[in-house]
């Protein structure tokens, strides 16, 4: 029986010691609580980043360097704080310049960190002055656009006028020694494409481009017109264009056999008296040879080969 009381009162003392235990640690979470919530002073680091670069300055890679803040708040914010270092974004639109570059003044710096904790944090001191940035006056040029890939045709297609771009031309911002060495803003066709039809499609700059330059623009609107074409031959006299006076010349052979690439709704139009195929008499009498051409040709008809494209020439 004795037995039996003395567990009922080891129970009791356990009770007890646990009641105690949960009793201290309500308390001292209060007590946390109500110090958490009061207004402290700790020193936070703080890393900057930057927006809404400008088309006038480029940027120099530099590992970013921690800016130590003296802030007030209560005690959970300041220690979220210190916890996990903040980036702060600082607005390329508030940026000063003098004869040592450009920089962030300190009011502005302190407002930017304020702003980003939203106002429940404040600056109390801040040691830095200034803050260099990165930052330099870009070199700007203007530059041609140009392909640097051909666009695939599918077969019996062709183009049949000039490939222009919208705009032709962009302005480029960065280093000067890189905008300098920079001739054309180069563009890239689509992969694995066959057009078939006239091209009309928005091309962007090379990623090599993007990525190391500042553009006006990055993308252009490319337009071509293509048509069916279909493939004929022609046997049309050589002519010697330009004669000289007093001047018979004869040339061996005296006809051409010509591969012409004809959109499909002009192929049956076509006319031999459409053409004049020539050559003219070189300056020096050294030259056995002369090549031969196209001196008159409708538009949109494509040459594919001249057989012979060279021919003998003799003096009667």
């Amino acid at each position: 029986m004795s037995l039996f009381s003395g567990l009922i009162k080891r129970i009791g003392s356990l009770k007890q010691l646990r009641l105690i235990v949960i009793f201290f640690l309500i308390s001292l979470f209060v007590w946390l609580s109500s110090k958490m919530s009061e207004v402290h002073t700790a020193k936070v680091d703080i890393y900057f980043d930057y927006s809404d670069e400008t088309f006038e300055t480029y940027r120099v890679d530099e590992p970013a360097q921690a800016v130590e803040f003296v802030i007030s708040g209560t005690g959970f914010r300041l220690l979220f704080a210190r916890l996990f270092t903040p980036t702060v974004y600082l607005s390329m639109t508030d940026i000063q310049t003098d004869d040592n570059g450009l920089y962030f003044s300190k009011p502005a710096l302190i407002s930017a960190v304020e702003l980003h904790y939203r106002n429940v944090l404040r600056v109390n001191q801040l040691m830095l002055d200034r803050l260099d940035t990165p930052f330099f006056a870009s070199s700007i040029k203007k530059v041609p656009v140009r392909l640097q890939e051909d666009f695939m045709l599918a077969d019996g297609y062709a183009w049949s006028s000039e490939l222009n771009f919208i705009p032709d031309s962009l302005y480029v911002s960065g280093s000067p020694e890189m905008v300098d060495s920079l001739a054309y803003a180069f563009v890239v066709t689509p992969t694995n494409k066959e057009f078939t039809t006239s091209l009309d499609e928005k091309l962007s700059l090379t990623s090599d481009l993007q990525a190391n330059y500042k553009w006006s623009e990055t993308q252009v609107h490319a337009t071509q017109k293509i048509s069916r074409y279909t493939q004929i031959e022609l046997r049309l006299p050589i002519e010697v264009l330009d004669p000289v006076e007093n001047i018979d010349v004869s040339v061996i052979p005296a006809f051409a056999q010509v591969s012409l690439r004809v959109p499909v709704q002009q192929a049956r139009q076509i006319d031999p008296s459409q053409f004049i195929l020539g050559c003219r008499l070189p300056i020096d009498t050294v030259s056995e040879f002369l090549g031969v051409n196209f001196e008159k040709i409708p538009d949109n008809i494509v040459v594919n080969e001249i057989t012979p494209s060279q021919v003998r020439y003799f003096i009667n």
